[in-house]
C-alpha cells in the first residue's frame, strides 16, 4: 500500500518535532510480512519499502514490526532496524497518499 512515510527516529533517538515538520516524506509502497530475519536469526514480522528494481532496501527494514496505531488517514509502524550491524528502535509515520 502506498504511503507518505517519515522515519521518526535516528539510531534509536527521537527526531525533535521541529525537525520532523521539515522532513520531506518518502512516497513508498509499504509491505509487511512474516519471514526469516537474518538480523535476528529467527522468523520476524518485517516491514519494508518495495523496491521494483534489483538492489538493496531503500531504507533499513523494520524487524519485529508492529502497527502501533491507525486512524483514517495513516498509521504508525514500530520495530527495530539494523544499521552498521547494530539494532536500533525505529518508528515510521505513514500517511495515506492523496
Amino acid at each position: 500500500m502506498h504511503f507518505l512515510l517519515i522515519r521518526r527516529l535516528e539510531r534509536g533517538i527521537a527526531i525533535p518535532a521541529g525537525q520532523l515538520q521539515k522532513l520531506q516524506p518518502m512516497r513508498a509502497d509499504v509491505h509487511i510480512v512474516d519471514c526469516h530475519s537474518t538480523a535476528l536469526n529467527r522468523v520476524s514480522t518485517q516491514a519494508w519499502l518495495f523496491n521494483p528494481t534489483p538492489g538493496p532496501d531503500l531504507i533499513p527494514r523494520l524487524h519485529d514490526a508492529r502497527i502501533r496505531n491507525m486512524a483514517q488517514l495513516g498509521l504508525s509502524i514500530s520495530g527495530v532496524e539494523e544499521v552498521d550491524g547494530a539494532l536500533y528502535a525505529q518508528s515510521w509515520w505513514c500517511r495515506v497518499c492523496s
